[in-house]
């Protein structure tokens, strides 16, 4: 069987991952993970053996495939996969398109999305939009998209906005760096450095479980105090 998690919310797609690979090793597979930038043909080969050396059935988690350069390589390790005869989990930190999805027939495909209600958020991230309001906004992008999903996208935000006040333009289309040029006008660059001080403070915390408040209070606490 081939499991294919796509999609740009990684937070979810992950965690999901994590939850398929402890239920596969405490039904007594072998999980073996790949990256695909530095594979080979005959590693995957080796790799999708139907057991190991011990006689264990395998799980193969081979990560961001789709994400290597165009090349017979990368031709090559789509095509070994899709004739698998082990489990196989792909993951890909981006959504995939309906011809590569096309060369999985036999694939449980699960896609994971940002919806609309992050961006609504993010776009209202402001001292002077009123905070029930962005309180109301983050809740719904909290339940819809997890509440990592909503602290790593504000990270980002932050960071673009950043970039604008400091007079460079990030990538992206025009549009986009319109509304960051008109959401950036609501902020000082001290501000914006105090916030992402903040941000990396809060994330710090979480990783050393230095903090009493979940990520979704954190982030209660930075709207109010905005």
């Amino acid at each position: 069987m081939i499991i294919i998690l796509h999609g740009e919310n990684i937070v979810k797609s992950r965690d999901h991952l994590v939850q398929l690979t402890r239920e596969a090793k405490l039904a007594g597979k072998d999980v073996v993970r790949v990256t695909a930038t530095q594979l080979t043909p005959a590693e995957l080969e080796s790799a999708l053996q139907k057991t190991s050396l011990f006689g264990t059935e395998q799980l193969v988690v081979i990560e961001e495939l789709h994400s290597l350069p165009k090349s017979n390589r990368k031709n090559l390790l789509v095509e070994t996969v899709s004739h698998a005869n082990v489990d196989v989990i792909l993951w890909e930190k981006r959504e995939l398109t309906k011809p590569m999805l096309k060369k999985f027939p036999r694939a449980q495909v699960k896609y994971f999305k940002i919806t609309n209600s992050l961006f609504a958020w993010l776009d209202i991230f402001s001292p002077k939009t009123p905070k029930p309001k962005q309180l109301t906004l983050l809740q719904q992008a909290v339940q819809t998209n997890g509440e990592h999903m909503c602290f790593v996208m504000l990270a980002r935000q932050i960071r673009l906005l950043i970039k604008i006040k400091d007079g460079s333009i990030p990538p992206g289309p025009p549009f986009m760096i319109a509304k960051l040029k008109k959401q950036a006008q609501d902020f000082t660059l001290e501000k914006l450095l105090k916030i992402h001080d903040q941000l990396f403070m809060i994330d710090q915390a979480a990783k050393t479980s230095g903090s009493f408040f979940t990520l979704g209070q954190e982030l209660d606490l930075l709207t109010v105090n905005l």
